[in-house]
């Protein structure tokens, strides 16, 4: 009987669980109608109301029924299920859909994609930004665009002789020793406009980052969809006992959401001071 009795509320929780999803990202179903609590609150939260079924098992176990909460029970409520949610992702379920493994992945192949980037990418920009013909002037106009539009600053450094004069008489290029502050802002953009280029497209691809990158978003949404059946799914069964329990975890909800509306309403606050000056 116990074991039957676990199972049941094993269900009840996913169910739940999964209706809890529903509710917040399905808001044009027909069966939701939409409510506000009296605190303002600047997250809307759609309303669902459970089947028969559902809710009869949850006073079968003499848990509370959301279809008859009122909007502050409610909020806290729904506010439960998402913190519950959150906690399982951030937590036990980052680490069991393996998460940490591929951000390891993607930092491993950050270094060698600028390396080879910088090489490569910022190798080939320096050449054709010390052109001194129409292409060189060219590039260095975009590098100029590129300090300008991001306000990087350009820090000035000698080449040795053995170097520029390579540059001088066997390649035919400009000397960056001699350049002016413009030329030299110019072929300075030129070579981090390259790096990045080459960092964001090829050398992502070389380095196999946008393959890491799509594990990274598989594990993701594997581990939403573990958190808001596990953890969510607890946190609504724990929300909906009607003792000590469920008010605190009703409680921390209801907290969850009064701390997201305040940063929602500082922000538009903070939005609307910088329009006024």
């Amino acid at each position: 009987m116990k074991l039957v009795s676990l199972t049941c509320a094993a269900i009840l929780a996913l169910a739940s669980s999964l209706n809890a999803v529903n509710a917040f990202t399905h808001p044009g179903l027909s069966t939701i109608r939409r409510s506000y609590s009296s605190s303002s609150l600047n997250v809307n939260l759609p309303r669902l109301d459970l089947p028969d079924v559902v809710t009869d098992k949850l006073e079968q176990y003499d848990l509370k029924n959301p279809n008859k909460m009122d909007e502050s029970e409610y909020k806290s409520y729904s506010g439960a299920a998402i913190l519950g949610t959150l906690l399982f992702f951030l937590a036990p379920g980052a680490l069991l859909t393996g998460i940490p493994d591929d951000i390891g992945n993607i930092a491993g192949a950050v270094l060698p994609d600028f390396a080879f980037s910088a090489i490569t990418g910022g190798g080939l920009a320096i050449y054709l930004s010390l052109r001194k013909d129409d292409i060189g002037e060219t590039v260095r106009g975009y590098g100029n665009k590129l300090l300008d539009t991001v306000g990087l600053p350009t820090l000035r450094y000698d080449l040795p002789e053995q170097v520029t004069d390579v540059m001088e008489e066997k390649l035919d290029l400009m000397n960056p020793n001699t350049m002016d502050e413009k030329d030299y802002n110019g072929y300075s953009g030129a070579a981090v406009a390259g790096t990045l280029l080459f960092f964001l497209l090829p050398g992502a691809a070389i380095t196999g980052e946008f393959e890491y990158l799509g594990e990274l978003g598989a594990s993701f949404v594997k581990d939403f969809l573990v958190a808001a059946v596990i953890g969510g799914g607890l946190a609504i069964y724990l929300s909906l006992r009607d003792d000590q329990i469920g008010d605190s975890i009703n409680k921390a909800g209801s907290k969850l959401l009064d701390t997201v509306d305040n940063l929602i309403d500082g922000s538009s606050k903070l939005l609307a001071g910088a329009d006024d000056a």
